[in-house]
């Protein structure tokens, strides 16, 4: 049976430079990125159906194993690259991309040791590998027409939004208490993937933010918010992430034996140190630490996609973890180099992502019978394609949006380039940190799940609530754990942001902002393309 065929190859790289574009337009949009696997596998099922029927099921599994690298990627680059331009460093952008490039290579290498004692142990939840090989396994084609459906509709939406027809958000204060929500199609799509339950909790975090934190304070709102509320969030998601680290370690401690997680521990050395002699900003020093953590936390990274699945696996926690640890290591050391630090949690990101992309995919490939090695090649091919335009694409958005603005947040970003300058400078204000350290052990200890928590309590509050309009659509249609629609959108939605920020960079594209009026009619035609895709389109 066919399996690493030039025509799935080729599918493959298309496809993850697509899902990778629009899951690094997300990340920069609200701070979070969802897996591909499934609309991958949905997509290739259906090419395959319509214009390629002699393609097997094995052909299709490395189709959605390459193109799944390339959202993978696009979480460690959206995450890291911003923050250098939010600290006016002056570090190239591809220069990143190559260390992402060597992080996302151990990612492969961790998967590729930790297969036999993850993939093969059948106690694993393994949520997204389960659902794609299903996928592959079936013969209908009905998804790939809400793939379509979810691009066209997420494309039409942004259109109306970009040239001012439409609202992109909306808020309001009721008894002096701010409301706001974010209308933009990735975001309610976003919603949609996560469900209701944990957009509710985002949105509680949102919530506590704006109405508690905040009345401690003095200022407007947005002020408030960006001088302490954020801060408090930032402190909330580093305990989130550590906890979240330190639950899997638990978990996992008894796959920690054995002699292959140093041959890995070996070959990620070796790549971290080429990757810092050719990198003077990393160095040596930075690329020996940036393989190691890179090691530990792609582990982690494969243990918790095993169980929670790759759209909940904490990356952003992961890689504020490490690089606070590591920025009070230099900084003790009297290694005062942000450029080092960022460079390091560029190569932990990567390798974090790819990790647990990987050891998805290789559940998925073991379920229907793929071939390891291919598998390994696929991940490392679209890794390699789609990193050279992610990389181009996030610094485009950046020039013309600006890192950091109200029409690219760049949550994580600004989270990781803010702590960062504070450490080294001694300017950070750590009550505010500790503040939010203290919350996130308080909603631990109610058994409540810490993360989502926290990131809402980052995030501005109009995220929040456009991921919460997301989850409650998906909760009364009915379409929770069904991301292949919302995926769509997200994809349509990211793939015409990203034309409108070429035509407003480089061809003088203008328009006028909408009425605030027309934020109900936003609503309206996005819940209309849910009812249609959902409750029409399935069956």
């Amino acid at each position: 049976m066919k399996e690493f065929s030039p025509t799935a190859v080729i599918l493959g790289c298309l496809l993850s430079i697509v899902f990778g574009v629009s899951n690094a337009y997300l990340a920069l949009k609200a701070g979070m990125t969802v897996s591909a696997s499934i609309p991958a596998a949905v997509g290739a099922l259906a090419i395959f159906s319509v214009f390629y029927k002699k393609g097997t099921i094995l052909e299709g599994n490395i189709v959605q194993t390459v193109s799944s690298a390339g959202e993978s990627l696009a979480a460690a680059l959206a995450f890291t690259l911003p923050a250098f331009y939010i600290l006016s460093i002056s570090f190239h952008p591809y220069s990143i991309g190559f260390l992402v490039f060597v992080g996302g290579v151990i990612g492969v290498l961790a998967g590729m040791v930790f297969r036999k004692e993850l993939v093969e142990d059948e106690s694993l939840p393994f949520p997204e590998g389960k659902a794609c090989a299903v996928v592959l396994k079936s013969k209908e084609i009905e998804g790939g027409k809400l793939v379509l459906f979810g691009a066209i509709s997420g494309a039409i939406i942004r259109i109306f939004q970009s040239i001012g027809l439409i609202s992109q958000s909306v808020s309001f204060s009721v008894f002096n208490k701010v409301f706001a929500f974010e209308l933009s199609p990735a975001v309610i799509g976003a919603g949609a993937i996560i469900g209701f339950r944990t957009s509710l909790l985002v949105a509680a975090g949102g919530l506590a933010g704006w109405w508690i934190f905040m009345d401690f304070f003095q200022g407007t709102p947005e002020e408030i918010w960006s001088n302490y509320i954020r801060f408090i969030g930032a402190g909330a998601v580093l305990v989130g992430g550590i906890i979240e680290f330190l639950k899997v370690i638990w978990k996992i401690a008894k796959f920690l034996k054995g002699g292959r997680i140093y041959l890995v521990l070996v070959a990620g050395i070796i790549l971290g140190i080429f990757a810092g002699a050719i990198i003077r900003e990393l160095g040596i020093f930075g690329g020996l630490l940036g393989a190691i953590f890179g090691i530990i936390f792609a582990y982690v990274s494969a243990s918790t996609t095993a169980i929670v699945g790759s759209s909940s696996n904490p990356i952003s926690g992961m890689t504020i973890a490490s690089l606070v640890i590591i920025a009070l290591v230099f900084k003790f050391l009297g290694y005062e180099n942000m450029v080092s630090v960022l460079a390091f949690a560029s190569v932990v990101a990567s390798s974090a992502a790819i990790a647990g992309d990987t050891i998805q995919d290789l559940k998925t490939g073991y379920i229907v019978g793929a071939t390891p090695k291919y598998q390994y090649i696929g991940e490392i091919l679209g890794v390699g394609v789609s990193f050279l335009l992610i990389t181009w694409v996030i610094s485009l958005l950046g020039s013309i949006y600006g890192f950091g603005s109200e029409n690219l947040p760049s949550p994580q970003g600004v989270l990781i380039g803010t702590i960062t300058d504070g450490i080294f400078k001694g300017n950070i204000d750590w009550n505010l940190i500790n503040l939010g350290g203290a919350f996130a052990l308080v909603i631990f200890l109610l058994g409540i799940p810490v993360l989502p928590v926290a990131v809402g309590l980052y995030l501005p509050l109009h995220l929040s609530g456009g991921l919460l309009l997301g989850g409650v659509l998906a909760k009364i249609l009915g379409g929770e754990k069904e991301n292949v629609f919302p995926s769509g959108v997200i994809a349509g939605d990211g793939i015409t942001s990203i034309v409108f920020a070429i035509g407003i960079g480089f061809l003088g594209w203008k328009f006028g902002k909408p009425s605030d009026m027309t934020s109900i009619i936003t609503f309206l035609i996005t819940s209309l393309t849910f009812i249609i895709a959902w409750k029409f389109l399935k069956r």
